[in-house]
């Protein structure tokens, strides 16, 4: 793992944590709440924040299956575990490197109570999420996606560019990421379309991040972002474009800076047995 790949999930684990929405967790928690053990397998791990921010959620005894492809990434979620998982409860893990564009039905086919992933399906693509709910659907895993980008970001202050930054921004996110043509912020509509069309009970909520001037090198990082992608659109006049950027890096350097990005959390788990008797009792 690259040291500019972990320190921004560094830097954003904090408002990830502040913006997964709670009432989602509860909801996971009850699904739970009458297990002593579980397993979960978290896709894209990275420096292993899902299973930070989860695991207090979770059964006391826990197993997390951390899936990247990135070999490095043992030492990184070490260093970030140490101190930091939760006193009342077992949590163990495992790293588990693959491709998840390659790999995605063969770690979907391993034993897991639930299936969790941050941040990922937004750069993924129609194809894969097929496949996602294909699998999660045929070895009835339950999904916990969250922080899903919508394409909602707003300023503030507000600066006559920020609109032609975001189109340009948006459109690059619909790129390739390594998954096909990305879904972009079209994503957590998508995934719930293709869940609910294989009979999965459904909850999606905001999780937008809210960040104000005590969020400063984050925002710095988030606007030098969207700046750079909006070049690599190359549709804008780069010195505008250029001048948009000195004027947000101001701005979030003296603290005079919020921001609202806007993400999903979605919680969907496979029919009962009960639900499945009734529909196919009808069809």
């Amino acid at each position: 793992m690259s040291a500019f790949a972990t320190q921004w999930l560094d830097l954003r684990e904090p408002a990830d944590r502040r913006a997964r929405n709670a009432d989602l967790l509860a909801a996971v928690a009850h699904h739970f709440s009458d297990r002593t053990r579980i397993t979960v397998t978290d896709l894209g791990c990275g420096t292993g924040a899902t299973m930070r921010a989860l695991g207090l959620h979770l059964p006391a005894r826990q197993n997390w299956r951390l899936v990247d492809h990135d070999a490095n990434l043992v030492d990184a979620i070490e260093q970030r575990c140490h101190g930091q998982l939760p006193m009342t409860q077992q949590i163990d893990w495992q790293p588990y490197q693959a491709n998840l564009q390659d790999d995605l039905e063969a770690i979907m086919s391993l034993p897991a109570d639930l299936v969790t992933m941050s941040a990922l399906l937004d750069l993924t693509s129609i194809a894969w999420l097929d496949r996602l709910a294909d699998s999660a659907a045929a070895h009835r895993r339950p999904i916990y996606a969250s922080l899903i980008y919508n394409g909602r970001i707003i300023f503030d202050p507000v600066d006559p560019f920020d609109a032609q930054v975001l189109l340009a921004f948006n459109a690059h996110q619909r790129r390739d990421k390594g998954f096909g043509h990305a879904i972009g912020p079209l994503a957590s509509s998508a995934v719930r379309k293709r869940l609910a069309a294989r009979r999965f009970n459904i909850r999606g909520a905001d999780a937008d991040w809210v960040l104000n001037g005590n969020d400063s090198a984050l925002q710095t990082e988030l606007v030098q972002g969207c700046h750079g992608a909006a070049c690599e659109q190359d549709v804008l006049d780069r010195h505008e474009l250029d001048r948009w950027l000195m004027r947000r890096l101001e701005w979030a350097r003296a603290g005079q800076s919020h921001v609202t990005i806007g993400h999903c959390d979605v919680w969907a788990y496979p029919p009962t047995l009960e639900t499945r008797s009734r529909s196919s009792s009808r069809s």
